[in-house]
């Protein structure tokens, strides 16, 4: 579960995100920042729900998490 989330425009076009995601059922946090380019920001925005409007914003995160995991294990590239 994404328990922070914080997202600026820089001046280049690209969104800094800023977020804390804590995987309850193992008690581990994780918590970082990357910036997203314009592509992967306009995506994350059309993703947002009548329910969730950071939902895309969510799934970008995880993503981002899972593909730099499975980099960091030596598997390449998760998508």
């Amino acid at each position: 579960m994404i328990t922070s989330l914080d997202v600026k425009q820089n001046s280049d076009n690209t969104t800094h995100v800023v977020y804390t995601v804590v995987f309850s059922g193992t008690n581990h946090q994780a918590y970082g920042n990357f910036d997203a380019t314009a592509d992967e920001a306009s995506t994350a925005f059309s993703g947002s729900t009548k329910e969730d409007m950071w939902a895309g914003f969510k799934q970008l995160v995880l993503t981002r998490l899972k593909t730099e995991a499975t980099n960091a294990l030596g598997g390449g590239t998760s998508e």
